[in-house]
């Protein structure tokens, strides 16, 4: 199950699972983006769903339960991107970061949480950003969520290992999204990650013995900068 699966990073992470053999499952706000990702991917379920909103968050994972009565991986990727000075940034905008970025890895994961355990191993992965680790100018809302996302992250994956789900955030540098067009200065594509680095990443994760459990990957650009 990957919630923000219809585009970028999502949708790498998908296509990625895909070719591994599972079962997949994408979520998204937007009908259209769903549609056309669920044709990428064979055998995909498309769901669409707001990750902030905790009827459509209930109503997803009744739909998984039905379809498949077990989950064995949720990736929380929804997330959203402010890139303006804190003196502009809007309360909106703030909340819009801490919903999406934060708030969305709550419920997804409190509602996914009966299925997880029916599964073992299970394995619950957090798309973050090098945000989390590290403040940077015009970025307040969405550090600040980010390294929030890190820090609930880390309390699942102390938490939840006794139950036999593993625990992993992923910390990505600037990657060649839609995200990007948010910047003021020019970004060369070339330097940047791109959304099928991000998803190698996980499938890597996943493939540790179960006995071992990957908790975090730092995955940036060689180049080193924009």
């Amino acid at each position: 199950m990957i919630t923000g699966g219809s585009r970028g990073i999502g949708l790498a992470i998908a296509c990625a699972l895909a070719g591994e053999g599972m079962r997949v499952v994408i979520s998204g706000r937007h009908s259209r983006a769903l549609e056309g990702a669920r044709r990428q991917i064979p055998g995909a379920l498309a769901v669409r769903a707001d990750a902030t909103r905790p009827a459509d968050v209930a109503r997803l994972f009744r739909i998984v339960q039905r379809r498949f009565k077990r989950l064995d991986l949720l990736v929380n990727n929804a997330g959203v991107f402010t890139y303006k000075p804190f003196v502009k940034t809007r309360l909106r905008e703030w909340r819009a970061n801490l919903e999406t970025n934060l708030t969305s890895i709550f419920l997804a994961t409190q509602a996914a949480l009966p299925l997880l355990k029916r599964s073992r191993p299970a394995d619950v992965v957090n798309i973050l950003s090098i945000a989390a680790v590290q403040a940077f100018p015009k970025c307040s809302a969405y550090t600040a969520s980010k390294f929030g996302a890190l820090g609930l992250t880390r309390v699942l994956g102390q938490e939840l290992g006794s139950e036999g789900i593993r625990v992993t955030a992923i910390l990505a540098g600037p990657t060649d999204t839609r995200m990007i067009a948010e910047f003021d200065f020019p970004v060369r594509r070339e330097r940047l990650l791109q959304p099928e680095d991000v998803a190698a990443a996980v499938v890597a994760a996943l493939r540790a013995p179960p006995r071992a459990r990957v908790e975090e990957i730092i995955l940036t650009p060689s180049s080193g900068r924009l």
